[in-house]
């Protein structure tokens, strides 16, 4: 697999969470009392004009919850919800995971064991009655007991195939490749900070069948020019990739559509 064509700039840019239209106050609640998290912006706003409603709230570390109605399923603005589990981990970091981790035990929330990942401890959480996955991570290097944004932690079948993959239809530069343990850090440009994002790719233990999952945490990424954004669309459907029809606004305002890397997961991209 060679680039012999040309992506535009990707800019990671935050994560929606893509919230029941009944859950949202809940949500927002959960992360006000839970990570002590501010809201930034709360407005009534569709993801797409065939909604007959919308809302969006902005959280701290670039988290949006998402929520809308409509009549029919759209065409990349969805989640699917008790199905298979996504092999995508949106991760926060903290400075001290035990405390945490006994806080929300102590509060019945659902966890996982702490369990040794890339670099340092983590463990995943389910939250709010939808049950939304998230993963804290242990930075000890932190100075306050804060929740901080982390990286993405990507499980694939073929790490080699996945490295190739990611540089040539996504743009990812590698920062280190831990061969011994089965992972790579790579690189993203960040919107509206010259700092890059992190993102790891990790060998699962086990091949899983590919399933294309549309979980309802989703990392985006930005691309300056709506002109570029279309042709990107255009490109990845020519080199046979799966890939969404475009969701938003069409002929002015935010556009997003998502395409799927070798091993089913979601890749999210929007453009205004």
């Amino acid at each position: 697999m060679s680039n012999t064509f040309e992506i535009p700039d990707l800019y990671f840019d935050g994560q929606f969470i893509d919230v029941l239209w009944d859950n949202l106050d809940e949500t927002v609640n959960w992360f006000s009392s839970n990570f002590n998290w501010k809201i930034k912006v709360n407005e009534n706003w569709k993801v797409d004009p065939r909604c007959t409603q919308g809302r969006m709230v902005q959280l701290d570390c670039g988290t949006w919850l998402v929520s809308y109605l409509t009549a029919d399923k759209l065409p990349h603005h969805f989640a699917d919800r008790g199905t298979v589990q996504s092999n995508i981990k949106l991760c926060f970091k903290v400075k001290n995971i035990g405390a945490l981790y006994n806080k929300f035990a102590s509060n019945g929330i659902r966890l996982s064991s702490l369990y040794n990942g890339p670099v340092s401890q983590y463990f995943d959480m389910w939250i709010t009655t939808e049950g939304i996955r998230l993963t804290i991570q242990e930075d000890p290097s932190l100075l306050t007991d804060e929740i901080y944004p982390s990286w993405v932690r990507i499980g694939v079948n073929d790490l080699e195939e996945s490295i190739t993959w990611y540089e040539t239809y996504v743009g990812m530069k590698v920062v280190e490749y831990n061969k011994e343990n089965n992972y790579v850090i790579m690189r993203l440009k960040m919107n509206h900070t010259e700092e890059d994002s992190l993102w790891i790719l990790e060998q699962l233990e086990q091949k899983s069948t590919i399933h294309y999952i549309n979980d309802q945490v989703q990392p985006y990424c930005w691309i300056q020019s709506r002109d570029d954004f279309f042709k990107y669309h255009q490109l990845l459907k020519a080199q046979g990739i799966k890939v969404s029809e475009i969701g938003g606004f069409i002929s002015a305002g935010m556009v997003s559509f998502h395409f799927y890397d070798p091993s089913g997961n979601r890749f999210n991209v929007s453009s205004m």
